[in-house]
């Protein structure tokens, strides 16, 4: 089960989308979320280390505190309303960056919850890569406007057979479980060796109903669309409430300079997307 959901708040300002999430998710397995709150002073030393007094390091964590007790005192407000345990983490190692310090916090925790970055925010988008590459935990990416997943969601799985779709599946059992519809999606990228009945529905199904999960396939083609397009148009189509899909199957230069599957989704997705890499 995901008992222990931590939410990073590591930029002055919080998601409650990220939040509500993160409460819904909790609630069904009586789960705790903790919000990690705080930020980091290290993209300013390396700069500064040769013209600034040392009284400037000071002042910066003195703004970083100061922050920290906004972030706080929002998070709290939207964390009482819920029906989960929940508590708030202050992060003291400011000379951290903020992807180092979510890491170290995820190690005791079962799944992050990152809000979606926002167009022209690289620093975000790079914090999202480091962290679901160097966590070992799942993370679910959350758009701006998602509102808590509902009690019985319908889950949309990309399937591709890669390692980090196999562990996607796997590390989102809880949600499949508990789920009123799943569907897995199959693309058809025009390579044998992807859609080869070795990878079949057959098998994928038996294997999802030993763990309790029906599932209904769903299988198209690419013809001319991308394979992000594919399960974006298929996740507005079916009205599916949560996306589940391996992240950086591709190496992640690759994927940032041509895109990729998980660089789409990161950037396009208009509902939760959880990924494992």
């Amino acid at each position: 089960m995901l008992k222990d959901i931590l939410v990073p708040q590591l930029w002055g300002d919080i998601s409650t989308a990220a939040l509500r999430i993160a409460c819904s998710i909790a609630a069904p397995s009586h789960g705790r979320v903790t919000a990690l709150v705080g930020g980091s002073v290290a993209s300013s030393i390396a700069d500064a280390r040769e013209y600034r007094p040392t009284g400037d390091y000071r002042s910066m964590c003195d703004s970083v505190a100061a922050a920290a007790d906004e972030a706080t005192r929002a998070s709290e407000i939207e964390l009482a309303s819920s029906d989960v345990s929940w508590d708030i983490r202050r992060n003291s190692a400011y000379w951290l960056i903020a992807s180092e310090i979510a890491i170290r916090h995820a190690r005791y925790a079962d799944l992050l919850v990152i809000e979606q970055p926002r167009a022209g925010l690289s620093s975000r988008r790079q914090f999202f890569s480091e962290v679901l590459s160097g966590a070992g935990r799942p993370v679910v990416l959350v758009p701006d406007s998602a509102l808590a997943l509902a009690s019985a969601p319908h889950i949309a799985i990309a399937w591709n057979a890669s390692r980090e779709g196999t562990r996607a599946l796997h590390d989102a059992m809880p949600l499949l479980r508990s789920a009123g519809s799943v569907e897995v999606l199959m693309i058809d990228e025009g390579l044998e060796e992807r859609t080869h009945v070795g990878h079949s529905q057959a098998e994928l199904t038996a294997h999802l109903a030993r763990h309790g999960v029906a599932v209904e396939i769903v299988r198209r083609t690419c013809s001319g669309a991308s394979v992000g397009q594919l399960i974006a148009e298929r996740v507005r189509e079916a009205g599916a409430d949560l996306v589940v899909a391996g992240g950086y199957s591709h190496p992640h230069l690759m994927e940032q300079r041509f895109g990729g599957v998980t660089q789409y989704l990161v950037e396009n997705a208009r509902v939760p997307v959880f990924f494992s890499h």
